[in-house]
């Protein structure tokens, strides 16, 4: 009936350890408690496996594809500006915006001062060679 001992000893009512004797008395096999929790993956585990790899598809055929692949292309490169005055450049792009823009006074200057310390950071990051977000 696929039971423990204690299952047994419950169901007929007789003390755990008269079950314990009688199984070692007339050669009774129970189930303990982790053989009932494998036995779905041991049910599972019968029979052949679709992704078997015992033969590591030594027998596999190569099959072209019914249509043909994509031709394949090279990936998009950007191209940035690594001269030493790309950031002057980018500085004075970015000031000639702010001052341009419809702002008030106020937050021009904070936005100018910004750039301008952002600017003062990463020079003195290039300089020292110490790493840092800017």
């Amino acid at each position: 009936m696929k039971l423990t001992k204690k299952e047994t000893s419950a169901l007929m009512s007789i003390p755990y350890k008269r079950v314990v004797k009688i199984s070692k008395e007339y050669g009774i096999k129970f189930i303990d408690g982790g053989q009932r929790s494998d036995e779905p993956r041991r049910q599972a585990g019968i029979g052949p496996k679709p992704t078997s790899t015992i033969n590591h598809d030594r027998d596999r055929k190569e099959t072209k594809p019914a249509q043909p692949t994509a031709a394949i292309r090279e990936p998009v490169r950007i191209r940035r500006d690594t001269s030493k005055g790309h950031y002057k450049r980018k500085l004075k792009k970015r000031l000639r915006d702010i001052l341009h823009s419809d702002l008030d006074r106020s937050v021009k200057h904070e936005l100018v001062y910004a750039a301008k310390w952002q600017e003062h950071q990463r020079s003195i990051k290039n300089k020292t060679k110490v790493g840092g977000a800017l």
